[in-house]
């Protein structure tokens, strides 16, 4: 047999894009009274024009889990940023825009917030509790180029006697402010007397994103930052779903996907939802890694002890334990780690094999998928050489894995908050790193085999 660290060489392999080896019971519908029985979707937009940044997104995501930052990467942004920066104000004459979306790297959806509805673009975020926008109450200096919220404007909007929140990041930056009650609407419902943070001050890391006005929180109320504690929108939810999840369906390079909330769309999926147990002990969407493979490579490794990774949908890199991803880079040829980019680059033209996970529970239940090796050809760093959408958070953070965004992409995502689940279910994909306004519908897999095994 052969070992590296923490890590086992277990069996022969081969997966195709999602294979469900045990799932949990059909979800049961549950009512809460005369405003129950209640489904919306809400569709989500973003721009694939503007070049990604690797680095940019690693340090994002290491702030906003207060993990420690390496000597140098807020520097190495910086100036990307800078450069960046003075190539849009030369393109367009000396004039400097307002900042577009950053690539495949963030959907947004339109949230109407007060009474009338004010309509804010604002991010889905099943890493953070929180509810919070820019309005009025933000320093100006704080502000460049978001849409404000006006609680003035608002006939059902009042605030929060002695209520504060603030949230600190990982480079002692903060955005805080003071709290209100109003009516939140997403899609065709209203949900009155929301918990509304209103920003006073907001760290830079969203000032810079003029598109985004704000996050709405889609974890466990246990992690929000309001003092004294206040409701969080995953305390109104089951009280007014037909059923109380939310399905998430990104698509890769396209404006097309969707927050689906009370409600499973069976043609959003090929297979049946497989499903394992959610840890939200510490208010995140917590589930085990128990193992992966390659494509291409007839060996599946299992984790000795499984690890414990966060499913969030407001990262965009799929962050997997240091052990898979030094295995599967190893199997990459010309990949390499550079210091320079604080972390693993690939050829831009190179076919990368496949990355085959396995999520587990307690239980003994499992959960099989494929992240297409195409989805890693994520930034350029060179003309030859890109970021590559999987890295791990090396020795910077203690948490073991945070599946973004380039995890999501690659299968339909259920979060079911009555049951505690986390479900995944195949669908077609696509893998062209072309922008699309319309998703194709068109399956992407270059794993070798194309019939289904189990582990």
């Amino acid at each position: 047999m052969a070992f590296f660290t923490r890590v086992i060489l277990a069996v022969t392999i081969c997966l195709s894009l999602v294979s469900t080896v045990t799932s949990s019971p059909a979800l049961q519908k549950a009512y809460f009274g005369p405003n129950s029985g209640k489904t919306f979707s809400v569709p989500l937009v973003h721009n694939a024009d503007v070049p990604r940044h690797g680095p940019t997104e690693y340090l994002k995501t290491l702030k906003k889990f207060k993990a420690n930052i390496p000597d140098g990467l807020q520097e190495l942004v910086d100036a990307h940023k800078a450069t960046n920066n003075k190539a849009v104000a030369d393109d367009v004459g000396g004039s400097a825009p307002a900042a577009a979306h950053d690539g495949d790297l963030l959907w947004l959806t339109p949230v109407g917030v007060g009474n009338p509805p004010q309509q804010l673009q604002l991010d889905m975020d099943t890493g953070s509790s929180d509810t919070w926008i820019f309005s009025t109450d933000t320093d100006k200096e704080d502000v460049a180029g978001q849409a404000l919220w006006d609680p003035a404007k608002s006939s059902t909007s009042h605030q929060i006697l002695n209520c504060t929140w603030s949230i600190v990041y990982g480079d002692f930056s903060t955005s805080q402010g003071i709290c209100y009650q109003d009516t939140l609407t997403l899609g065709n419902i209203s949900i009155p007397n929301m918990t509304i943070e209103s920003a006073t001050t907001v760290s830079d890391m969203f000032t810079e994103s003029a598109y985004m006005s704000g996050i709405v929180g889609l974890a466990w109320p246990s992690i929000a930052q309001t003092l004294p504690p206040q409701k969080t929108l995953l305390d109104f939810l089951p009280q007014i779903l037909s059923e109380p999840l939310f399905t998430v369906d990104l698509r890769h390079n396209g404006s097309d996907g969707s927050f689906n909330f009370g409600y499973i769309d069976e043609n959003l999926h090929d297979e049946e939802v497989g499903y394992v147990d959610a840890d939200t002990s510490e208010g995140f969407w917590t589930v085990k890694h128990t193992g992966f493979a390659i494509g291409g490579v007839d060996v599946k490794y299992e984790f000795v002890e499984a690890r414990d990774v966060i499913i969030d949908t407001g990262s965009t890199l799929f962050f997997a334990p240091d052990e898979a991803v030094d295995q599967y880079f190893n199997n990459v040829p010309g990949a390499n780690y550079s210091y320079k980019e604080y972390g693993y680059v690939i050829p831009c033209n190179s076919t990368p094999p496949d990355f085959i996970w396995e999520l587990g529970d307690a239980d003994g239940k499992t959960v099989t998928g494929t992240v297409p090796g195409a989805y890693f050809i994520y930034a350029h760093s060179t003309d030859e050489m890109c970021y590559a959408g999987l890295q791990s958070l090396g020795s910077f953070s203690e948490m073991q894995g945070i599946f973004g965004d380039v995890f999501l992409k690659s299968g339909f995502a259920v979060f079911d908050i009555a049951n505690k689940k986390f479900g995944m279910a195949p669908k077609p994909l696509n893998t062209s790193n072309e922008k699309r306004e319309v998703d194709t519908g068109s399956e992407g897999s270059n794993n070798d085999a194309d019939d289904d095994a189990h582990i």
